[in-house]
């Protein structure tokens, strides 16, 4: 499996996740999920991929690679997993 088929099936496994999750926020969760966690190289791969026609992206992904693609600034969180504990910095949200 080549660099790009592993992260096209991993932003589907995310998309599909949070499709589970959140249905209605699963677009956003997503975009949220690969701007806080996907390394910036990563990211740039996955948007060059999207704008390349994105193949073998789910329509959630896709939406969620659109958004990235587009996106000014940092993203609000959206899901716990990207929102820090207001502890000063002292622990992570794993904390």
């Amino acid at each position: 499996m080549s660099t790009l088929d592993r992260l096209v099936y991993m932003a589907n496994q995310i998309a599909t996740e949070f499709g589970n999750q959140m249905p209605k926020e699963a677009v956003e969760a997503t975009y949220d999920h690969l701007w806080h966690f996907w390394d910036p190289r990563m990211r740039e791969m996955i948007i060059a991929h999207h704008e390349a026609g994105g193949a073998g992206l789910s329509e959630t992904a896709n939406a969620a690679v659109e958004r990235l693609a587009t996106a000014r600034g940092k993203p609000a969180p959206v899901t716990r997993g990207t929102e820090f504990s207001g502890d000063g910095g002292r622990m992570s949200d794993a904390g």
